[in-house]
């Protein structure tokens, strides 16, 4: 006999949403941990007066002032952006292509892409890197190949350009391009592009009118991705820059190491995450009104 035919009242039932708070608490503390109480601690070295590495003075927004009225920061910072720009949208396009054959294709090759594609995520950044800078010295293996069919005359000064330092960071960031791509190009039917191959659309028109449209917000995605991360990376201007390439993360190692201006340094990573935040939340603007808009 039930509760309810023997006149006790109904339990309540427990609400869901109830719960939710006590559910979530471990992640929110875990954020909170690893990435909110750091950044307000960055922010809050960037606006104090250091002598040395020693807080002595009190809330200033001087290190920006200095900053932004220097030409030669603007500079960095305008050569720091323009490459990231420059490695996301080459990561981007190779992702879109790479991911394209991945999924599409039922070639056996894709098996030793894949191989390829996955292979820089099996070393470290460090490893990565100085694998590029035995290749791109002066008696390095693609000076040897470029003076043995002639193309050059004498070695080429790679080591030390800006060039040198896009290959590198396209090839440690190119992985995520590619594996953001795929979930799109995935999500696609295939039945969409073969009716429109159907009415009559040849291959690139199909490609820019039914494909691109679907997948892009997962183009933007790896856009933002490999933007983010190249905005803020240190190694490959460190080592391929070879001391003559300067960017917003080298900066910040000298002002702490070198010339010991912590709070310098401070305002410099706060600049990074400005900046990267910034274009992440324009991005993202412009995706959702690209998809209101489909």
């Amino acid at each position: 006999m039930t509760a309810t035919m023997m006149g006790s009242p109904p339990r309540a039932p427990v609400r869901q949403g109830a719960r939710l708070p006590w559910l979530t608490l471990p992640a929110t503390l875990w954020v909170l941990a690893i990435f909110a109480i750091p950044t307000m601690i960055l922010l809050a070295s960037s606006v104090m007066t250091y002598n040395g590495a020693k807080v002595t003075g009190p809330v200033t927004t001087e290190h920006y002032t200095d900053l932004f009225g220097d030409s030669y920061f603007r500079s960095v910072l305008w050569d720091t952006v323009w490459t990231s720009v420059v490695v996301g949208l080459v990561c981007t396009a190779a992702g879109l292509l790479v991911s394209h054959f991945l999924v599409r294709s039922r070639s056996r090759l894709r098996t030793l892409v894949l191989l390829i594609v996955v292979s820089p995520l099996v070393s470290s950044v460090v490893v990565r890197t100085y694998g590029w800078l035995v290749l791109l010295q002066d008696d390095g293996l693609l000076n040897k190949m470029l003076l043995w069919t002639g193309v050059s005359d004498s070695p080429t000064a790679f080591i030390g350009s800006w060039s040198a330092v896009i290959v590198g960071l396209v090839h440690v960031l190119l992985p995520f391009a590619v594996f953001t791509a795929m979930s799109s190009v995935q999500g696609v039917d295939p039945a969409l592009e073969r009716a429109s191959r159907d009415l009559g659309a040849g291959p690139v028109r199909t490609f820019f009118q039914i494909t691109l449209p679907l997948i892009r917000p997962g183009l933007i995605s790896g856009f933002m991705l490999t933007f983010a991360i190249s905005l803020g990376s240190f190694a490959a201007a460190a080592v391929l820059g070879g001391g003559r390439v300067q960017t917003l993360a080298t900066l910040v190692r000298d002002r702490m190491v070198v010339s010991l201006e912590w709070g310098q340094a401070a305002a410099v990573a706060v600049i990074i995450l400005v900046v990267s935040a910034a274009t992440v939340s324009a991005l993202l603007w412009a995706g959702n009104r690209s998809r209101k808009g489909m």
